[in-house]
This record gives structure tokens, sequence and C-alpha cells, in this order.
């Protein structure tokens, strides 16, 4: 069963059995529509209770253009109000994942960079890291259901190839300056200065990433 509201505020409050979460943090973020999955939502308040503390919910259902504006997969379940990301600040991501499969969630999706975990009752197990440096909560266990590896490897490594766009106009633009004072090396000196902000840009939003499930 789904509930399908055109906005949060026409959802009657005979319908919501859900004691812990209201019908507009459920909502789309850029619609206030409610199309949820019942079943979903069952599941959601079931991982509420078992854990005692709150789920703080930042995206629930998403309208298709919501979902496009925010990057989200075509496929992606919160179109079909069977998804939830759920903010780790008051939860350990290892003990919040055991707890959202016990009770029935099947995709998680980790996303340690933005410190949130995205949970959903897809019909085919799935697990994945989204964008940002692979941390403990992401265990490298490939005998769990639907299981998928880091895409890049962890440690000092990554940290160089991530770091390697920022600090290399730097290197370049003090090799330049540091060959002589004339109107072309200090040209070079401020290419790379320019560039090294962009590089900063782009690095922070490479950190922040994004949740595409």
């Amino acid at each position: 069963m789904a509930l399908d509201y055109a906005h949060w505020q026409d959802v009657p409050a005979s319908v919501w059995r859900w004691p812990n979460f209201s019908a507009q943090e459920i909502a789309c973020k850029g619609t206030g529509r409610v199309k949820i999955d019942a079943a979903s939502l069952d599941k959601l308040q079931a991982l509420r209770s078992r854990l005692g503390k709150p789920l703080i919910i930042t995206s629930a259902y998403r309208s298709p253009q919501h979902n496009a504006a925010v990057g989200g997969a075509k496929t992606s379940q919160h179109l079909y109000g069977k998804a939830f990301d759920v903010v780790m600040a008051n939860h350990d991501p290892v003990a919040f994942e055991a707890a959202a499969r016990a009770v029935g969630f099947t995709g998680f999706g980790h996303y340690p960079a933005s410190n949130f975990m995205h949970i959903d009752t897809r019909a085919t197990p799935a697990r994945w890291k989204g964008a940002g440096r692979n941390n403990a909560w992401f265990a490298a266990d490939p005998a769990t259901p639907g299981f998928t590896p880091p895409a890049r490897p962890d440690g000092l490594v990554e940290t160089v190839k991530e770091l390697g766009p920022v600090v290399t106009p730097v290197i370049v633009g003090g090799s330049a300056v540091a060959q002589g004072d004339g109107p072309v090396q200090w040209a070079i000196g401020l290419i790379a200065v320019i560039g090294f902000m962009a590089a900063i840009v782009w690095f922070i939003r490479r950190k922040r990433g994004g949740e595409n499930a």
C-alpha cells in the first residue's frame, strides 16, 4: 500500500500510524508531496523502536523533478517512497546497519563524507559506498549480501590521489617563480594560484560527495 497526497498538509491524521515520524519530514523536500510505501515506513518505525533513539531523516520520498535536481539515480528507491537517508550523528553506523537489516531493510548506501546512511527496501539486496573516503562504516566483508567493494583504495594512496590536483598547481607555480622574476614566470605563478583556488573548490565538492541511490 502506498500513501499518495499532493502535499504533506493534506495527509489525514487518521491514516498516519507512525508515531515517531511526521508527514512533513517524510515528504519530498522539493514539492511537499507524500508518496510513501507504507510497508517501508513500517520498517522505519520498527527500526526507530529497536534503536530507542531519534532517526534524523534528510531525504525520504523524492518527486522525479526533485530527484533529478539533487542528482539522484534514475531508478532511485526514493522515487518509490521506499528509501530513507538517516544522519549518523547520534548512531554507530555498524550497529545501525545491523539493526536496519534485522527489521527488513535490504539496501544500504554508506556516505561517510556527508555523515549519513541510505537504507531502502529494494527487492534485490545491495550495499555500496558513496563519495568520500572509506572508513569503519564499510567493513570489507564479501560475505555480506549485495556487497559492493569500495571503488577506491584506502589510506595513503587514496589521500595522495585526492590531494594531487590541489598540490600540483603549487609545485608548478613555485618552480616557475623560483627560476626567475621575469613577467613570464610571474604570469605562470598567477595562473598557478588561480588553478590552486579552483582545485580547492573541486576538492571540497569531492569530499562532500552526493547521494545518488
